[in-house]
């Protein structure tokens, strides 16, 4: 029943041209005494945003992860907490591509976009202390409209074309035996 549901619906994403972000997986890596976990997400821009990027607006993505511990009785706990905000920019006398990660100072250049959506949606990591007491992960990638100009945030308010939030996913949180090891 879900697997149809989630058919149909990526399947009117692409007769439509809408963008959408969905988790499609959580690496998870121990080295040492910490935790590396690298959410891939699919990624898919409409081509109002592509228009947007490649006349020289810069789009802000944002991805969170979380490590949280269950509780029986009340809202679950949050052990730890991290994010990582990116600035996407054209450059159109280069004809590059650039990706800038505010959080962590770091700036790279791409020839296409889609090698951009690509490294963004399956290369970030997240380093995590090793905590026994986490039982899953949290994550999420969404469009940051605040960070665009404000003569075009009101307009994309309830515009489709323009939301992309995969909401918060899940995923438990491996054993260090079982995680993947270098």
């Amino acid at each position: 029943m879900k697997t149809k549901l989630l058919l149909r619906t990526t399947l009117l994403l692409l007769c439509f041209g809408l963008s959408a972000a969905e988790l499609v997986s959580v690496k998870q890596q121990y080295i040492d005494e910490e935790l590396i976990i690298t959410p891939q997400f699919k990624l898919q821009l409409s081509e109002e945003i592509k228009e947007a990027i490649n006349s020289g607006i810069v789009i802000t993505f944002v991805i969170q992860v979380q490590l949280m511990k269950e509780v029986n009785w009340w809202y679950d706990s949050t052990i730890s907490s991290k994010r990582q905000t990116f600035k996407l920019r054209y450059f159109s006398l280069s004809r590059q591509y650039q990706l800038n990660n505010i959080s962590q100072k770091n700036i790279q250049t791409f020839v296409t976009l889609d090698l951009l959506l690509n490294h963004l949606s399956g290369k970030t990591q997240f380093n995590f202390q090793k905590s026994n007491s986490a039982d899953y992960i949290e994550t999420k990638l969404f469009l940051d409209k605040q960070a665009l100009p404000s003569t075009m945030q009101l307009p994309i308010v309830f515009d489709q074309d323009w939301n992309i939030n995969s909401g918060w996913q899940q995923a438990k949180v491996m054993a260090a035996e079982s995680a993947e090891t270098p």
